[in-house]
């Protein structure tokens, strides 16, 4: 299938050269850490090099997901209710691309370049579609009410909350599946409940965050090895409802949550080294997204309540120290993060 296109227009930041630190790997110019707005749907695009800011509409069906991705020039936004998924191109065309009728697209990741995988947990699908013309290629069964989805050595992986809102239906598991959709898929079996996020660490292992029993401050956090297709181990301590997660380079998987800040892991020892109580919470914010930049910044964002303020983007320096650098308003009610890239002028 098709979808219609569109003129994505953005401005470009100005260039700068930064100062060398010791978790520098490459230079932020050019690299956008991108905000999902869930009120007035948008994206805000912060450039990594300047901070330089710039506001963006979203096409329609506007998004009823909370989920973003970035590979690249090209970010994918899941339209939840709108059955379909945008493909944005940075400085250049974007399209929706439309998925099969009750799919309530929430979950998006990129296989590659060109492809990229979307979790249907109307249907109990993943769809693998091609970010480049729009096409969708095939549709696999997963588990109940997939909800992220990562793609790890030459598998998919969906994360399979079985869960209706904060409502645990049962417990939750991971689906994987090759990516050419042959074979018997791996299905995994977590701990904790309410699996909600994924992500692939420098080690190419799965952390997988399950969000507990509303109210029992159950969270946990599964180390799942994709080759084995089993959890390795489960990790106890992150607190009520704990949001998403990025893998930092210094080893630590940082966690965002709503209640306590930055919640971290050390993947070496696979030990809780800031839980509950010793959180990073800037300014005193609880936290609901985290994304990365070249040089290991951190860029933290608290959602200003969902009312009428603009949520809060800070950015922090590199573990340990979590030092403010600056702060930025975004749109209303920011619920996801990622990154992206410039196209070079």
């Amino acid at each position: 299938m098709r979808g219609g296109t569109f003129w994505l227009a953005v401005a470009l930041a100005p260039a700068f050269v930064a100062c060398s630190d010791a978790l520098e790997r490459s230079t932020p110019v050019g690299q956008e850490i991108v905000v999902l707005n869930a009120q007035s749907p948008s994206l805000t695009l912060v450039n990594a090099g300047d901070f330089t800011v710039t506001a963006l509409g979203l096409l329609t069906p506007v998004p009823t997901a909370q989920t973003v991705a970035g590979n690249e020039q090209t970010v994918l936004v899941p339209s939840g209710t709108g059955d379909a998924v945008q493909v944005l191109t940075l400085g250049a065309a974007g399209r929706s691309t439309p998925l099969a009728a009750g799919s309530g697209a929430t979950g998006v990741a990129f296989q590659n370049d060109t492809l990229a995988w979307v979790a249907n947990p109307g249907l109990a699908t993943v769809t693998q579609i091609n970010v480049i013309t729009g096409d969708t290629l095939r549709s696999l069964a997963v588990g109940p009410r997939p909800v992220a989805v990562a793609v790890v050595g030459g598998k998919v992986f969906t994360v399979n909350s079985n869960a209706d809102g904060a409502t645990v239906l049962g417990p939750s598991t991971l689906t994987g599946w090759k990516t050419d959709g042959s074979g018997i898929p791996d299905t995994v079996t977590l701990t904790g409940v309410d699996a909600h996020s994924v992500v692939v660490g420098d080690d190419s292992l799965l952390y997988v965050i399950e969000r507990g029993d509303s109210g029992k401050a159950d969270g946990r956090l599964s180390v799942v090895d994709p080759v084995a297709g089993q959890e390795d181990v489960v990790i106890n301590g992150l607190g009520e409802r704990p949001g998403a997660g990025v893998f930092h380079h210094s080893g630590r998987l940082l966690v965002a949550s709503a209640a306590e800040g930055i919640l971290e892991i050390n993947a070496l020892t696979r030990t809780v080294t800031r839980g509950p109580g010793a959180g990073v919470k800037p300014e005193g914010k609880g936290l609901i997204a985290l994304s990365l930049d070249n040089r290991g910044r951190i860029y933290a964002v608290n959602d200003g309540g969902c009312g009428a303020s603009p949520g809060t983007l800070y950015v922090l320096s590199p573990p340990p120290d979590y030092t403010i650098v600056t702060t930025i308003a975004t749109g209303l009610c920011p619920v996801a993060s990622t990154v992206a890239e410039m196209p070079p002028q």
